[in-house]
């Protein structure tokens, strides 16, 4: 092999350890460069759903828990140990008595944007001897929109315990509202002495229907909203006299 051959060689053996050029190089770190920009963006979007499906869930999940407690507890308001009192006189007295857990602050359906609902029921439970025919104590509850937390009246006037987290959720509604029919559910005659009064008239039964309406946004995310509605009926129906 003479010289020239050797230099041919030689520069054939250069040229193919030879690494990428400088614009190899740069066009492959930007097509990298997109890659991981299109798999930032994917695992972001992901992250991002599933961080507002986690708050919806729990937003959902207070306004269901507080609303079915409210219910639970709504539905005993009125309840009476001695609720025959009201058609029957016993040995203590020569009329019946009206419940005194029959009442509502505020009362019916006026005005209809209630934030706010007290009642009272009786904590008799048989074979107790007797109820003392007083709402008071443990018999008073309510509950009411304070700011923007729903909160729970246990017992005596002050005492009330946050039902709503103001750390996840911010209740921007709250309404209770009590309805009853125009017509009672059903009427009867009395006999003699056998009345809410001594003038002898017909006395009714009352069913009262109530519906709780909650709305609220997550405290973390304003664009998260949901609502709630919930009807029940009051399970203790009051007793009224004819006019």
């Amino acid at each position: 092999m003479n010289s020239q051959q050797q230099l041919i060689w030689r520069k054939r053996k250069r040229s193919n350890c030879a690494g990428m050029s400088i614009v190899e190089l740069m066009i492959g770190i930007a097509i990298s460069l997109f890659i991981v920009a299109g798999a930032t963006l994917v695992l972001t979007s992901q992250l991002s759903d599933n961080r507002r499906l986690l708050l919806e869930t729990q937003v959902q999940q207070d306004l269901r828990a507080t609303t079915d407690l409210i219910a639970r507890d709504l539905k005993k308001a009125g309840y009476w140990g001695n609720a025959h009192r009201n058609v029957w006189p016993d040995v203590t007295s020569t009329v019946p008595l009206a419940n005194p857990y029959r009442s509502t602050t505020p009362a019916g359906a006026s005005p209809a944007n209630n934030e706010s609902l007290e009642y009272s029921r009786s904590d008799f439970v048989p074979p107790t001897p007797v109820d003392d025919d007083i709402a008071s104590g443990g018999e008073l509850a309510g509950f009411k929109l304070d700011g923007n937390t729903i909160k729970m009246k246990l017992g005596v006037a002050g005492n009330w315990q946050e039902l709503t987290d103001p750390k996840v959720i911010k209740v921007t509604k709250f309404t209770i509202e009590i309805k009853a029919p125009d017509q009672p559910a059903s009427e009867f005659n009395c006999s003699v002495g056998y009345c809410t009064s001594p003038l002898n008239k017909a006395i009714s039964t009352v069913v009262r229907n109530a519906e709780i309406n909650i709305e609220a946004v997550a405290v973390h995310d304003s664009t998260v909203r949901r609502s709630l509605k919930q009807k029940i009926r009051l399970r203790n129906d009051l007793v009224v006299e004819a006019p």
